[in-house]
């Protein structure tokens, strides 16, 4: 997730360079959304799954609601790991340093990762100054780092313009079919339909929720990143 509203780019931008103060939200929430956010956008515009349908006379829930992060004074540290960290995605890697040029993988931050992936093998490790000056990979011995490798298509290292969720993130279970969802927003306010927006995105993996499903971000799966 890398789009930033208005609203965010302006007090960023005003805070950093002109005497003006953006002050730190109070509450970080998310929600979902049946088209991508623009930019110009608030709470109030964005669109939002509806928490509720009339049928008649009877208004019924969705049972659709925002995800509240809390304040990320005093939760931030529980729901997002640092910034740049990740231990468990493989990477995938292009240099000409090690052997043979070509793609090396898979690659890991932490070598009780690279243990996990292969518990029979010895760890090696691999480092690309020129690339990624001061980081160390880690992988199994039964890696295969000969000759140029066919790109696996995992994420690229990042370095620390990244920040990924701790834990699990779960929505409330759809009473009624919710429709298409296709995009994500983060907003400073948990109340439906309120609150200022600060960034969006394109979902990877859109689809259809319908009665009984879930919507949920296992932990790493949610990537903020500014480039």
């Amino acid at each position: 997730m890398a789009a930033l509203s208005d609203y965010l780019e302006s007090g960023l931008l005003s805070h950093i360079f002109r005497g003006a103060t953006f002050a730190k939200p109070t509450t970080i929430a998310l929600a979902l959304t049946s088209g991508v956010p623009k930019d110009s956008d608030t709470g109030a515009t964005i669109p939002e799954l509806p928490s509720g349908v009339t049928k008649g006379a009877t208004f019924v829930t969705t049972n659709y609601s925002r995800v509240n992060l809390g304040s990320p004074a005093t939760t931030g540290n529980n729901t997002w790991n640092n910034v740049g960290y990740d231990v468990t995605t493989p990477y995938q890697v292009y240099s000409t340093e090690v052997n043979n040029s070509g793609y090396f993988y898979p690659l890991y931050l932490s070598e009780s990762a690279a243990t996990a992936a292969d518990p029979n093998s010895v760890t090696q490790q691999y480092t690309f100054s020129k690339t990624f000056p001061d980081v160390l990979f880690y992988a199994p011995a039964t890696i295969d780092v000969s000759g140029s490798q066919t790109n696996p298509g995992y994420t690229s290292y990042e370095g620390n313009g990244f920040i990924k969720n701790a834990s699990q993130i779960l929505f409330s279970t759809a009473l009624t079919d919710w429709g298409w969802v296709s995009g994500i927003a983060i907003l400073d306010s948990a109340t439906y339909g309120s609150g200022n927006l600060l960034m969006y995105a394109q979902l990877e993996n859109p689809r259809l929720v319908y009665t009984g499903d879930n919507i949920k971000f296992d932990s790493n799966s949610l990537e903020i990143s500014l480039k």
